[in-house]
C-alpha cells in the first residue's frame, strides 16, 4: 500500500509479508546472538579503519546493552580513548598511518587508561601476529571474522 497527501507531503509505504511457520525457528534456535552476563556492561572503544567492519563490532556490541565509540584511524581512537575512558578497546592493527600496534602502546601511557582491556581485531592471524600484539600491549587477539558467541564469552570473563 503507497499513501500521499500530495506533491511536497511526502509519502508511506505499508509493506505486509506473509508468515511461514513451517520455517521458523525451534525455540532453541531462536537466540541467534547470545549476550553477555545479565547487568554486566561496557564502555568500549572499537576502532577499525574498515567503516563496514567497526559498524557491525559495534551494533553487535551495543545488542548486547554495551555503551560504545568509534574511531575509524589511530589518531582519533588516542583523542576518543582520553574522553571517553573506556574500559575495553576493539582495536585494528593494520590501519594505515598510525598502526594498531602503536595505538595500543600509547594507550597504555596514558593516565586512567592503564588497565583498559585492549583487543586485537584482525585479519593477522599468524603465530608471530599472536606475539607480536601481545609485545604491543594487547590483553586478547582475535582473527577476522570474529563470532559473535566469541566476543560475548570474552565479555562474559572480564569484571
Amino acid at each position: 500500500v503507497a499513501i500521499s497527501e500530495g506533491a511536497g507531503q511526502g509519502s508511506t509505504f505499508v509493506v505486509r509479508l506473509p508468515l511461514d511457520l513451517a520455517s521458523a525457528p525451534a525455540s532453541s534456535e531462536v537466540d541467534a546472538y547470545p549476550t553477555t552476563a545479565k547487568g554486566k556492561t561496557f564502555r568500549i572503544l572499537v576502532t577499525d579503519d574498515n567503516v563496514d567492519a567497526a559498524m557491525t563490532l559495534a551494533s553487535l556490541l551495543e545488542m548486547y546493552g554495551h555503551e560504545i565509540r568509534i574511531a575509524y584511524d589511530g589518531g582519533q581512537a588516542l583523542q576518543v580513548a582520553e574522553q571517553f575512558r573506556p574500559k575495553i578497546v576493539f582495536l585494528d592493527i593494520g590501519m594505515p598511518g598510525m598502526t594498531g600496534y602503536e595505538v595500543a602502546q600509547r594507550l597504555r601511557k596514558i593516565k586512567d587508561l592503564e588497565s583498559t582491556v585492549i583487543v586485537a581485531v584482525s585479519g593477522w592471524g599468524a603465530k608471530d601476529d599472536l606475539t607480536r600484539s601481545k609485545e604491543a600491549g594487547f590483553d586478547m587477539h582475535f582473527t577476522k571474522p570474529v563470532a559473535p558467541s566469541r566476543v560475548s564469552d570474552f565479555l562474559s570473563s572480564l569484571d
